[in-house]
């Protein structure tokens, strides 16, 4: 028994199936049956003084969202926590830190990839670790098909500043 389906339904429903196929929850079909991608936001929260209390969130589809449930998570460790770093489209942030009494040992980078995210990272944290390494990392990226990456707040300058024996 043959199936007479117009090609323009044949179309969206093959797109449809792949979509679904893929888990893919930020990607809608257009009037004209192309395949869009919706903006997703992520944002980092850490505690300033000590950056072992962190939070993260991302893939969420506003910046207010992914920013309160960054401090949300980070305040339930136990931290008084802000947003350091958000960001919206597909990419990755990594974060470093030094587990410990040691504070201010952490270090953040966003990028396309999760590698050059923390070699970012990693160099960041060496600065305000006076070069100890930092082997704690956790990374976090939004999805793809997530929009353009794009920075939208990022702490570095004013954290760097505050730092004792900062050049300023």
């Amino acid at each position: 028994r043959s199936l007479n389906m117009p090609a323009s339904m044949l179309f969206c429903f093959l797109i449809y199936v792949n979509i679904y196929a893929q888990g893919s929850v930020n990607t809608a079909i257009s009037s004209k049956g192309t395949v869009q991608s919706e903006t997703r936001y992520a944002a980092l929260a850490i505690d300033r003084s000590n950056g072992f209390y962190f939070g993260w969130a991302n893939d969420c589809t506003t910046l207010s969202e992914a920013e309160k449930k960054a401090i949300d998570e980070c305040s339930k460790k136990g931290g008084r926590c802000t947003v350091i770093l958000s960001f919206s489209g597909t990419g990755c942030a990594a974060y470093r830190f030094i587990t410990g009494n040691v504070g201010m040992g952490y270090g953040w980078g966003l990028a396309r990839t999760k590698e050059e995210a923390d070699m970012k990272a990693k160099k960041e944290c060496a600065e305000r670790s006076f070069g100890l390494p930092a082997p704690n990392l956790i990374i976090r990226c939004n999805s793809d098909n997530s929009g353009e990456l794009k920075e939208i707040y990022n702490a570095h300058d004013e954290i760097r500043s505050m730092q004792p024996g900062a050049i300023t």
